[in-house]
């Protein structure tokens, strides 16, 4: 059996999640490849993507939700990734002969859907890597797909789709959840972690100032972004802030965290949830994490605080309070950590 897992690195989550469910691969000793054979095709859209979510949320959003809307947009958004498969693809799939190929960005899915055209026993799989289903991830020819929220399965079948294919797995993550971090041993007990994503987007100086005044450690996470931290650096900040880079160990440090602040990415929801932490979103990218962000609340799975950041932060640190235990009671409801092995395994009895 061999299984190519294609992603694209558009955000980290999708990368994130390939990985987590490569490794849940290998461990049952099947054949696994991970593919950005798609680079090239994405380059353009991806510097749009970003330039839009930094400097015209306003005008992405809007754009983002129509093409949620419109079908002709999903016909020419699936005929030209198809077009751009059959390109670049046909050569991947002579390369290696995949028996399945599981696509965990939706540009992927509908590249890859060229090539089960053309060999109809290839088995294809989307992984949803967000909360919601926007329509450019659709693919008609997709034997399965792997979801975590129940409306999820409510989206793909307003397309149509079969819900006896929908599998409601989780979002795959990393299996670091069970390793020790390396960072807690130069923090007192129960940081406040503030997140921006892979990326370190969002209003950064702005929430640390405020997070500053709590009477806890605060670990600022600046991820890839070294002109954020370096921004960050230049500030005077009280002993107990720390701004570090990209964290490796991400998830064990939230499993030790008091209170996780930040942007609701799908990857980001999966891994807080199985943490067990209280967690306030501050900020959110334009469309996809709009709708992260109200099905997190809707399931009492996190909490705004774009205008009332401090007062959550007193109320979720305090040991006895009910917000925070209802919060904590949802997440070990919702929480999925075998879910890389759970897809793995539906995966391969295709």
């Amino acid at each position: 059996m061999r299984v190519l897992i294609s992603s694209l690195p558009i955000g980290t989550g999708h990368d994130i999640a390939a990985r987590a469910l490569a490794e849940a691969f290998a461990i049952r000793g099947v054949e696994v490849e991970f593919s950005h054979h798609l680079v090239a095709n994405v380059r353009l859209q991806a510097q749009l993507y970003f330039f839009g979510i930094r400097f015209m949320p306003r005008v992405y959003g809007p754009l983002f939700r129509l093409g949620d809307r419109v079908p002709h947009l999903w016909s020419r958004h699936r005929k030209g990734w198809q077009a751009a498969g059959r390109e670049a693809l046909a050569s991947v799939y002579a390369a290696y002969r995949p028996d399945i190929v599981v696509a965990t960005h939706p540009f992927a899915l509908s590249a890859w859907s060229s090539i089960k055209e053309q060999h109809p026993a290839l088995r294809l799989v989307g992984v949803l890597t967000d909360l919601s289903v926007h329509q450019f991830w659709y693919e008609p020819m997709a034997d399965a797909y792997s979801v975590w929220m129940p409306e999820q399965a409510d989206d793909l079948a307003r397309f149509g789709y079969d819900p006896s294919r929908i599998w409601p797995v989780g979002i795959p993550i990393r299996a670091s959840f069970n390793y020790p971090n390396p960072l807690l041993g130069q923090l007192r007990h129960g940081p406040v972690v503030l997140l921006g994503g892979g990326l370190g987007m969002g209003p950064y100086v702005r929430i640390l100032r405020q997070l500053a005044d709590l009477p806890y450690p605060v670990l600022a996470i600046c991820g890839h972004n070294e002109r954020l931290r370096w921004k960050l650096d230049e500030q005077r900040w009280p002993e107990r802030v720390h701004i570090v880079g990209y964290v490796e160990h991400m998830p064990s440090l939230l499993s030790n965290a008091r209170l996780v602040v930040g942007k609701p990415g799908g990857v980001t929801a999966a891994e807080v949830c199985q943490s067990r932490v209280p967690w306030i979103v501050t900020h959110w990218i334009a469309g996809q994490e709009e709708m992260n962000r109200d099905r997190l609340v809707a399931h009492d799975l996190a909490v705004r605080g774009d205008n009332n950041l401090q007062e959550w932060a007193h109320e979720l640190t305090h040991v006895e309070s009910p917000a925070r235990q209802r919060m904590l009671d949802s997440q070990r409801q919702w929480a999925r950590p075998q879910a890389a092995d759970d897809l793995a395994s539906r995966i391969l009895e295709l």
